[in-house]
């Protein structure tokens, strides 16, 4: 089931919409980033000097801002592929059909999600691989921490499919989506404010977005994504990069001031593992 859903992502409308608006996303990036970089001085030792820091800076700026965007892209693709799984082949008559098959309703499910999630994991990390190819061509710089900011990029839309997936075993495909597109959109909302907080002090704004990052978890992924980047940039030199100064502040709100801990990421997983386990356990009792 897993591979037959795999394949089936994958000749989806949807997925080829998303293909065709990446590309078009990634040379307008592209054609952004050689325009603003060309003047630019280069990276390769970005503590050695003021200005060579700050150009290093800027392109983390430009990387971090083009995840943000492309976050959108595959939020989308993770709600749209999975939002009729289950309730849209109830609908149209075609889960009937697998039903006859001798597999039981939790390896029918888990099989569609594992193969939604291997399709996603793969559009995420070419994606991700894409966006830091581009910053390197035009600035010369190797983003700091790739490796761990792939493993969260990637992670980021497998929350939002558990999310979808167990939608789709209890509401139809319209009310599923709209309430998945919702809670993401409450996510951002509150990760922009616990950002905002955190550089203006304010207590209450900073516990709003946690309490947005418990119920949807993740705008909690890519602000630890951020800090997975930033973090790993080399401290000042001391003389005129001040060692104090925090590459953070230059990305405002969406930087990662308020940054998750690890624990958050623990949350994060356990959080996809008792909502599949809720909806294999809804779709088992559900009358088809």
């Amino acid at each position: 089931m897993a591979t037959f859903t795999f394949r089936e992502a994958w000749r989806k409308k949807v997925v080829l919409v998303a293909g065709v608006l990446t590309l078009a996303f990634l040379v307008l990036y592209g054609t952004g980033l050689h325009f603003i970089a060309r003047d630019m001085v280069n990276t390769a030792n970005p503590a050695a000097t003021a200005t060579s820091y700050f150009a290093m800076m800027q392109s983390i700026l430009l990387f971090v801002m083009g995840l943000y965007l492309a976050s959108f892209l595959v939020a989308g693709l993770a709600i749209l592929a999975a939002v009729g799984s289950v309730a849209g082949e109830i609908e149209n008559g075609t889960l009937y059909t697998l039903a006859v098959r001798p597999l039981s309703r939790s390896d029918l499910l888990l099989g569609k999600f594992l193969g939604q999630a291997a399709m996603l994991v793969i559009y995420a990390a070419l994606f991700f691989l894409a966006l830091a190819g581009l910053v390197y061509w035009q600035t010369g710089l190797v983003i700091p921490g790739l490796v761990p900011a792939l493993g969260l990029f990637i992670l980021e839309p497998l929350v939002l499919l558990a999310v979808t997936m167990l939608g789709t075993t209890r509401l139809t495909t319209l009310g599923n989506g709209v309430l998945a597109f919702a809670l993401y959109a409450i996510a951002v909302v509150g990760g922009m404010m616990e950002q905002i907080g955190a550089l203006m002090e304010s207590t209450a704004a900073v516990y709003t977005g946690v309490v947005t990052s418990l119920i949807l978890p993740a705008d909690a992924i890519y602000r630890r994504l951020v800090a997975a980047v930033v973090d790993r940039m080399p401290v000042g030199n001391g003389q005129d990069v001040p060692y104090f100064i925090n590459p953070q502040s230059m990305l405002g709100p969406f930087g990662s001031q308020s940054t998750p801990s690890d624990w958050m990421l623990v949350y994060t997983l356990v959080y996809i593992v008792i909502l599949l386990s809720v909806a294999v356990c809804i779709f088992n009792r559900r009358d088809v």
